[in-house]
This record gives structure tokens, sequence and C-alpha cells, in this order.
């Protein structure tokens, strides 16, 4: 919940600092707090850990792929139920509410068919901006709790939410070279080596400074009085502390990703709960689902609801038709950038009916709100550049469409993702051009940041597939120098010495990467290779034990073991 969405916490002056204020620091009461608000983590690791470990076994992807729709995409639709079924919000920004929802989803389609980069890039920069606009909401209100409005402690606490949420994604290796990525192939410029060390050190150097600021700023303001909340604190090191260990601790992305989201959703969940129930009570006209919802002994429904709604993300991924399956995740993606475009009006502390609902206007004044119109030319002035930039962009398309997602992926699965053999680029001169692209922003990320494996193995595989295999080799060699478990190196290895007529070498390679694998399908793939190396031999006894190793990892492979006992072509199986 974005819950000051970049505005500092402003209240009524019946509210400043030489009013008494009730000592209630909590939101909502000393349990609900500590369960559902600031100690939420302390739940969500040990079970993504458990669920994820050696004992229990639930692969990231499966965790990733229920967090998502059961928490990610569940709790958009509060915040929806609240922008369309309170009148008094609707009507103040109808037209917002009206011509959002159409807008969005009609610019998914060219920007997920011709720009997923910059698709994806929208996405993780706004998600950014959102959970560390939520953190810094949460911190605002149990400080307006006691009275603690000041300006200059707003700004320490912004600076220091900013900082966390960024300090980490730059500071982690594969996350940092996947927005590069997504920046380059957007059409960003090049940012030198020395210019992105400085940006990372730069980075960590202002966080450093941010926290002494706020360190002596808090100290001052509990000095002078009004005194800040404490519980603040403790809200910054558990959003902050969270997100840092997701980041910097968690290997997995996936996973990291996913035991964040679960926090600051049911966070969400709980404050909008609590929102909307004061709203419902307070207010008479809201429509009669509101009211049957957000009411005493009706929770269970209320996750009911927000269950449902999750299912949508599932829809995606599980239907075999293509265009079905595009429209469901067109309607994900209109529901994400609408929870976080709403979510940075709808919850403005500021607002005196937020305030209420939160429990901070204690005397039921007003607060001073600009004049309509000033409001809407603001808004429309603060978007327009957006607007402007991606009209353009699409009108560009139209008149001469650029390579598609879908052409930019199978070349992708072919040469970035496997290993061809030998050299063969595409015959069409856009897949070339755009391969080449590819090739250059691969090499240069993989020199920028060296300690990411993942850019350095894609950086080798492309190596390989453009003839230049001593070089892929050498890059192989170091990571399995710093990382001699990587299953992945081990197979790009196997698969160059391979074909290169290096068996005992290949082997070699295959064998470590079984000895590494994690996973059934990891296993499969290995004995497949070591099976087709022991065929090539003449060894067909060790060739079939290996086979039939692949086949009980991966029983689908029934089909391509049979060609290769034919001698007919060989299963790709990207390493």
């Amino acid at each position: 919940m974005s819950a000051t969405s970049g505005q500092t916490l402003s209240l009524p002056a019946t509210l400043t600092a030489a009013t008494p204020i009730p000592a209630r620091r909590w939101i909502i009461s000393a349990r609900v707090d500590q369960l559902l608000i600031l100690l939420t983590p302390l739940l969500a690791v040990p079970t993504i850990l458990v669920l994820n470990s050696p004992w229990v076994g639930v692969q990231a992807q499966t965790i990733s792929l229920i967090v998502t729709a059961f928490f990610a995409t569940g709790h958009h639709l509060p915040g929806l139920i609240r922008a369309y079924g309170d009148p008094e919000l609707f009507q103040r920004f109808r037209w917002r509410f009206l011509l959002a929802p159409p807008l969005i989803l009609v610019a998914y389609f060219p920007l997920y068919n011709y720009h997923f980069d910059l698709y994806r890039l929208i996405i993780l920069a706004w998600a950014t901006w959102h959970g560390l606009m939520q953190l810094y909401g949460f911190v605002r209100i149990y400080d307006a709790k006691v009275g603690s409005v000041s300006k200059a402690t707003a700004k320490w606490d912004w600076l220091v939410c900013l900082c966390g949420f960024i300090a980490p994604q730059v500071l982690r290796p594969d996350k940092l070279s996947d927005a590069l990525q997504h920046w380059y192939s957007s059409g960003g410029p090049w940012i030198p080596h020395d210019a992105l060390t400085a940006i990372r050190w730069g980075c960590l150097a202002i966080s450093i400074i941010a926290l002494i600021g706020f360190a002596v700023n808090y100290v001052h303001q509990w000095r002078r009085g009004p005194r800040p909340n404490p519980l603040k604190l403790l809200m910054l090191v558990s959003g902050i502390g969270t997100w840092w260990f997701a980041m910097l601790y968690i290997e997995n992305l996936l996973l990291g990703v996913a035991l964040f989201d679960i926090c600051h959703d049911v966070q969400y969940l709980a404050i909008v709960w609590l929102f909307n129930c004061r709203r419902v009570d307070a207010n008479p006209q809201l429509s009669g689902f509101m009211r049957y919802v957000f009411r005493r002994g009706m929770v269970l429904l209320y996750l009911g609801l927000i269950t449902a709604y999750g299912a949508i993300a599932l829809v995606g991924p599980l239907v075999a038709d293509g265009t079905i399956s595009r429209l469901f995740y067109g309607i994900l993606f209109t529901s994400t950038i609408l929870h976080y475009y709403y979510d940075g009006f709808i919850w403005k502390v500021r607002e005196s009916v937020n305030q209420q609902s939160l429990g901070l206007n204690q005397n039921g004044s007003q607060s001073t709100a600009r004049p309509v119109m000033v409001g809407r030319l603001s808004h429309f002035l603060k978007w327009s550049p957006a607007i402007v930039g991606l009209g353009l962009l699409f009108a560009t398309d139209a008149l001469d469409p650029p390579l598609s997602t879908d052409r930019k992926e199978e070349l992708i699965q072919r040469y970035v993702q496997s290993l061809m053999g030998t050299p063969q680029l595409p015959p069409n001169e856009e897949d070339r051009s755009w391969l080449y692209s590819q090739f250059e922003q691969t090499q240069y990320i993989a020199a920028a940041i060296p300690t990411d494996r993942t850019a350095q193995l894609r950086a080798a595989i492309l190596l390989a597939n453009f003839g230049r295999n001593d070089e892929a080799v050498a890059r192989l060699n170091t990571i399995l120098q710093e990382h001699p478990d990587d299953r992945d190196a081990h197979m790009a290895m196997g698969e160059i010495q391979r074909y290169r007529g290096n068996l005992d070498q290949a082997s070699a390679s295959f064998e470590a990467a079984l000895l590494h694998a994690k996973t059934a399908r990891d296993r499969s793939v290995a004995n497949l290779k070591l099976g087709e190396i022991d065929l090539v031999r003449n060894d067909h006894a060790s060739a079939k034990a290996k086979f039939e190793q692949a086949q009980a990892d991966d029983p689908e492979l029934a089909a391509a073991l049979d060609e290769i006992r034919e001698g007919g072509p060989t299963r790709d199986a990207s390493p």
C-alpha cells in the first residue's frame, strides 16, 4: 500500500505537534500489528526456506507461481474494490478509473509483442517503487500515530526506504545484469564500466549517509519532541531487512522475490481490510458489496475473493491456446499496472478521508485539498511524457514493425541458451542484426559484472556459437575455477569439447555436471549426453544404461532416445 505516494505526510492543524495525541502507537492492535505487519518475515522466511529445502523439495518455480497468483495478483483486488466501490472516490477520479484499464490493456499487446524488455523494465522499476513506498507509508503512519509529523523526519524516512530498496539490487550481480539487459535491449545508452562501478559504490555510500542522517534526526526528534514512534524502527528493520535478505542471501532470485512478496502482500491486505472496514462504518453511502464484505466476521470471504482473483495468474501458463493465454497475460499486466498506478493516489495519508479511516484524524477536521482542475492538470502533465513516448513508439511499430518477441525468444533459445556445435547464423538480415546486438550486449555486461555467473555463461555460449571456442573455453574455465560446482558451466564445457572431438574431456565435464545436478531434469540431460558419447565410442551397454537413467528422470525422452539409438538426430538440450 503506497500510503503516501511520494507525498510528505502532512496532517491538519488539529494534529500538529502542539496537540495532545492519544498514546496509541499501533495501527490495528499490538497483536495484529506484530503478526501481520511488523514481524511477518518471522513466519514467511522459515516457511519458504523449509518448502524449498531438500526435505520438502518444492521447486522455486512452483513457489514463485503460487505466490504470484495467490499473493501478488490476489492482493490487487482490495484496492480495485475501493476504487470502483467507493462512490466519493470514484466521482473524484472518474476519468482515471474509466480510461486507465482499457488503455493499459491495449498498450500491453505492442509492448509484449515487440518490446518485451521495455515491458519487463517498466514492471521491475515500478514494482521497486511500489514496494519502497508501501514501507514508507507504514513508517509515516506509525509516526503520525504519536504526532511525529516533522517534514525533515519524513524526508529522512523516505531516503532510507529509497536506498534500502535500490542498493541491494545494484549490489546483487544477477539482478543488475538483468536490469542492464532490459535497459540496453530497450534502446538505453551504454553505461561505461567505470561509471557502472561508480554507481554501485556511490549507491552504497549514499545509503550509509542516509542511515547516519536518519539516526541523527531520530535522536534530535527524540530529545526535542514529539518523539518518533519506536515501532517505525522495527518496521524499517523488518521491511528493509527482509528485502536485503531476499536479494543478497537467497541465491535463487525467484525465491527471494517470492519471499518478500508474501510479507509485502500480507501487510497490504491487513491494512486495507482495516481501512475499508472503518470506511464502511463511517460512510453509509458506500456500495452494498463493500458494506457486505468489509464487516466483522467476513474475513474468510475477503480472503476467498482474493484467492479467486489471484487464480487469474494461473490461467496463462496452463492454457494451451496461445491467443487465450496471451489475453490472460494481458489482464494480469493490466491488473498489476492498475494496482501500482491507483495506489499512487487513492491511499494518500494527507487526505482527510484516509486519515480518518486510519485512525489519524481524531477531530474530524478537513485537510486542505488542491482544486480539482489543478490536480487533474498536474496529474496529466506528470504522465504526459510516458503517454507521448509510448504513443510515438507504437506509431513507429505500425509503420516499420520490429522483430517480434516470439522470434527473439526463438533466437535466444537457439543461440544464447544452447550450443549450436558449428557457427551457423540465421540467413535473415534482421535476425542476424538483432543477434549481433545481443552478442555485443552480452559480452559488455559480462565484462562489466564479472561476478555474475549467468552473464558469464551466456557470454561463453554466444562466443562458442559465433565460432570463438577458445575464448568460450577460457571464460568457462574462469567460472569453474571460482565455482567448481556450477552444473551449467560443466554442461557447456562438455558440449564444446564434444563437438571439438575431445570425448574424454567432454565425458569428464558431463560427469561433473551429473555430480552437481540438483533436479531430475538436470540429471536426465547429463545422462543423455553421456549416453551419446558412449554410442560414439561403440560402448552400447554403457549407453543403454545411461539412456535408461535419463528416461527414468524424464519419461518424455522415450521418442528422442529411440531416434538416437537408430542413429537419428539428437535431442536439443540446453546447458
